[in-house]
């Protein structure tokens, strides 16, 4: 057998995790971080308990120096050691080992953590406690030394269930000392070598993304693609913006590094030296805050998942790297925003369109060219009368066109605390209009509106994109005089914004008057 063949074995689970523990198997910090939520954790550990299978971990023989994990949400791992090289890294099995590792050898020190689990004895499942003193619960952290088991279960001395307490905690004791796992290991590859066998892990489900895949691929001379994103990302947070994905990061440090956006692109990072990756991100760093700025600014947005598309972020943050627009290079990217958001530009965007794109944003930023985008008609149909849900982009591209008008408080005049702009929610938005419409986007108004009709504020109707028209259309129960109405108060708003010409059609179900909640409901 080659001995970069894998190499399969079965080991006791509990000895894997006292060697993380111990830091004799590292965890690369190119991997992706802890992120199993509570009742995963839980549902490992009872999986462990009842003999279920948990899958194979992936483990990887390796010389090469890589950076690895010290902390891990609040749990200590062991550092490296004076000849520790060859060493082992874990590739796959990070959530499930550091949960094991993280119950078992929490030191205790911070009430409520995500360590802090306990086995209820009476009804032998793993719980986070309510409180950690009730008699018929073990910690976890107390059950793998012998005088700490020993000592909690002399707790139970007295207790009327002592007999079964003592025999189910050496019953969850078995279960975890006696549970063996498949280990899969590989041998002293190039990180190169391993990146193909690394793509192709499944992990909870969902594969390694082209983020670790970089982590794990640039690493060299110092340079951590991990602690670079994650400072980006706190140039981010300091902005009022904590919610920056990965990828649209990896995408600008890929574009600053004169790369494309492209995933074939991105690779393109494997061969560039830490100087250049070092530079890449610093500017990458830069740019983001600024490109954030303009979104405060000029369209109202704080919180980047009111945006229809990531894209849009990644060519701001380009142009933003190279200059700092003008005025009136600013209001265009203002038109550039609205136009590519309601035509839903980038729902069909191809490496081609990509690779054209990066080209027009570094000519605009470089003052080559004048526009992002041709002046053309916009037909806003969708955007109307689109049901409305926060998880599509032109439900998304409607609620900012409500944000942006800035309402200062409800229609029935209690003020607005600026909570709609920080968090996309859908309780945020109601509806306001008649009953057949209220499903659809043209509906929306900023926040829940529980008052009568007799009582709306008509001051400030225009910053919910109405007039005394619509609601006298709400309180006559005439949809189509609603319709017609609205639909035309946002075509114009629309045409401002766009500096396009913009044009609708009514859907035929709307075009009568009367109650459409059945069309509605049957659709």
């Amino acid at each position: 057998m080659n001995s970069k063949d894998p190499k399969p074995e079965i080991s006791r689970l509990e000895e894997l995790a006292l060697s993380v523990r111990a830091g004799e198997i590292k965890l690369p910090k190119f991997q992706r971080p802890f992120v199993w939520q509570r009742a995963d954790m839980l549902k490992l550990l009872d999986s462990i308990y009842r003999g279920y299978p948990i899958g194979s971990l992936l483990i990887w023989h390796s010389s090469q120096r890589l950076t690895s994990e010290r902390n891990i949400a609040g749990l200590e791992v062991g550092a490296d050691k004076p000849g520790s090289f060859p060493t082992l890294y874990l590739l796959d099995g990070q959530q499930r080992l550091t949960t094991l590792c993280g119950a078992l050898f929490w030191d205790g020190s911070t009430p409520g953590s995500i360590w802090d689990i306990h086995f209820d004895l009476e009804n032998e499942q793993f719980v986070y406690p309510k409180d950690p003193n009730q008699i018929g619960l073990f910690p976890l952290n107390r059950l793998i030394g012998t005088s700490d088991f020993i000592r909690q279960c002399m707790k139970f001395e007295h207790h009327q269930s002592r007999v079964k307490y003592v025999a189910t905690s050496e019953k969850l004791l078995r279960a975890i000392k006696d549970y063996k796992v498949a280990v899969v290991k590989i041998g002293d590859m190039t990180v190169e070598e391993v990146a193909p066998i690394f793509e192709r892990i499944n992990s909870t489900g969902r594969k390694l993304t082209m983020v670790d895949l970089m982590m794990a691929a640039t690493w060299s001379n110092g340079f951590d693609l991990t602690s670079e994103i994650e400072s980006i990302r706190q140039a981010c947070k300091a902005e009022g913006f904590s919610d920056i994905g990965d990828s649209i990061i990896l995408r600008s440090i890929s574009a600053a590094a004169n790369l494309g956006i492209n995933k074939a692109d991105i690779q393109g990072l494997r061969a560039k030296s830490a100087d250049v990756l070092k530079q890449a991100t610093s500017e990458t760093l830069q740019a983001f805050p600024a490109a954030l700025g303009f979104l405060k600014e000029f369209l109202l947005i704080k919180d980047v998942s009111y945006m229809a598309y990531g894209l849009q972020l990644t060519y701001l943050a380009e142009i933003f790297r190279l200059c700092t627009p003008t005025i009136a290079q600013r209001n265009h990217l203002a038109k550039w925003f609205w136009f590519t958001s309601i035509t839903k530009y980038f729902s069909g965007a191809n490496t081609g369109q990509n690779s054209e794109d990066i080209i027009t944003a570094r000519a605009f930023a470089r003052g080559e060219r004048a526009e992002m985008f041709e002046s053309q008609g916009i037909d806003i149909t969708a955007l109307l009368f689109d049901r409305f849900n926060l998880r599509n982009a032109t439900s998304t591209t409607f609620s900012a066109l409500l944000n942006y008008q800035d309402p200062l408080e409800t229609l029935d005049g209690k003020p607005l605390d600026g909570a709609h702009l920080r968090v996309k929610s859908n309780k945020f938005f109601a509806a306001f209009s008649p009953p057949s419409l209220q499903h659809l986007n043209i509906s929306r108004v900023v926040y829940p509106y529980t008052g009568e009709i007799q009582e709306i504020a008509l001051v400030n109707l225009d910053r919910q994109i109405l007039t005394s028209a619509c609601v006298d259309a709400v309180s006559g129960n005439d949809a189509l005089a609603y319709t017609q109405c609205r639909a035309t108060l946002i075509k114009e708003l629309v045409g401002v914004l766009t500096g396009c010409p913009i044009h609708f059609s009514v859907p035929p179900q709307f075009e009568t008057d009367g109650d459409l909640a059945e069309d509605i409901a049957d659709e």
